[in-house]
């Protein structure tokens, strides 16, 4: 008894002089100057649409501020092609080009705020890394009982590239589905609109260790998901429905071929949310804008129609 008092009058004192011995220090990180940030995303046929924010300290509570006035333009070659419109009152704040793009061509934009260096970037639309028509496995689909009238359709999905050996494989899909809403009101019922809808997927482990949500309404997937050979994702779509008034009708599959730009920085910014210990290093978020901040990145696209049976 005597030796365990002892030894607790020792570790409390052994604490005690552990706080006094602490301080506090403070580490002043130093300021950099302001620079211009863009966030662009485009596609073929599709115009440029820019969000240009200022950069702030990392410890900055605030929101980005927004410049009241910037110059954007449009280029390819040296060849000016456009200078970009903000958007109209009331929208969303963004600068849009008139000009539409093209394949096969690198298209630089090129940003200016009085005081600020300028700033550049440049990307292209990538050659698309198609699929194979998508397959639905008609013998596995199934449909669960959720209670209440409720229902969900799993329908199982291949998505085979024609070629992994031929792509820069940089990817990213999403997957959306339509549902026909019946007035059951009046007898017989009718059909009253259309309904889309974003599709819920379902996965083995290893594949979903290989995908990543982003900001983008897509999920990335991770380059080294193709390392081993693999050139099939099989994912499961789930679509909740009513079933007094709701009847799934297809899926469409969005499939993203990037450019290595577009798959670096969302790698990195997905990266950032999942680096949740304290102790892991940061990973630093892909930067590719000249004289300032951001992405200017590109992306091609396609998508499949997949009716479901009756």
């Amino acid at each position: 008894m005597k030796n365990s008092v002892l030894s607790v009058v020792f570790v409390l004192g052994l604490a005690l002089i552990l706080v006094r011995c602490a301080r506090e220090t403070i580490i002043e990180v130093p300021d950099e100057p302001s620079r211009i940030v863009m966030i662009s995303h485009f596609t073929e046929g599709q115009p440029v649409r820019v969000k240009v924010t200022l950069s702030q300290p990392v410890y900055s509570g605030r929101e980005p501020q927004t410049p009241a006035v910037v110059d954007i333009s449009l280029s390819s070659r040296g060849v000016f092609l456009d200078k970009l419109k903000r958007s109209d009152p009331g929208q969303p704040i963004s600068w849009y080009s008139r000009d539409t793009i093209q394949p096969n061509t690198p298209y630089t934009l090129v940003a200016r705020i009085a005081g600020m260096p300028v700033a550049e970037a440049t990307d292209e639309v990538p050659v698309h890394g198609r699929l194979k028509p998508v397959r639905i496995i008609d013998s596995l689909i199934r449909t669960e009982d959720l209670g209440n009238g409720n229902m969900a359709l799993r329908v199982p999905l291949e998505l085979e590239l024609f070629d992994p050996r031929g792509s820069n494989l940089y990817f990213a899909f999403s997957l959306m589905h339509e549902l026909d809403v019946y007035d059951v009101s009046e007898e017989p019922p009718f059909l009253d609109y259309t309904s889309f809808k974003p599709s819920f997927f379902l996965a083995d482990g290893p594949t979903l260790a290989l995908l990543h949500d982003i900001p983008e309404p897509i999920v990335l997937i991770n380059r080294n998901f193709w390392n081993d050979g693999r050139r099939t994702i099989n994912l499961t779509a789930y679509i909740p429905y009513n079933a007094e008034n709701e009847v799934p009708r297809s899926i469409f599959v969005e499939w993203r071929t990037l450019s290595e730009s577009f798959y670096r920085y969302h790698l990195s910014v997905a990266r950032q949310g999942n680096n949740n210990t304290p102790l892991a290093d940061p990973d630093a978020v892909f930067n590719n804008v000249k004289n300032g901040y951001g992405n200017v990145s590109a992306y091609s696209v396609s998508v499949d129609t997949l009716m479901l049976p009756n």
